[in-house]
């Protein structure tokens, strides 16, 4: 099957099951429409950016603050509102800046 290759190749992760719960998550919570393969992308797309303004690789099977907000990320993606949910969330991405700040010497 097409998907369970996709979410073999989703994630790295110490759990090989993370990518099939989060996205029965997904499903369980927001009944998505669309395929798996695009909900899977939604995620691939929000760990990037949840990331990337976090300065830090997340664990989101630990971390349930960051785990709602990449949840929150797929409704709004799902629904082509990024915008909106990247000004409603700005006080989520600060905080996970500061949990994950690591000071450099520079």
């Amino acid at each position: 099957m097409e998907t369970n290759r996709v979410i073999e190749n989703f994630r790295d992760s110490e759990d090989t099951n993370y990518p099939q719960k989060l996205l029965q998550e997904i499903k369980n919570e927001q009944h998505p429409l669309e395929d798996d393969n695009t909900i899977i992308g939604y995620i691939k797309d929000g760990e990037g950016d949840i990331n990337e303004f976090s300065g830090a690789k997340i664990n989101y099977e630990i971390d349930t603050i960051a785990k709602s907000l990449l949840k929150n990320y797929v409704l709004y993606a799902r629904y082509k509102k990024l915008a909106e949910f990247k000004q409603l969330y700005a006080g989520e991405y600060a905080f996970l800046q500061a949990k994950y700040y690591k000071p450099t010497s520079v």
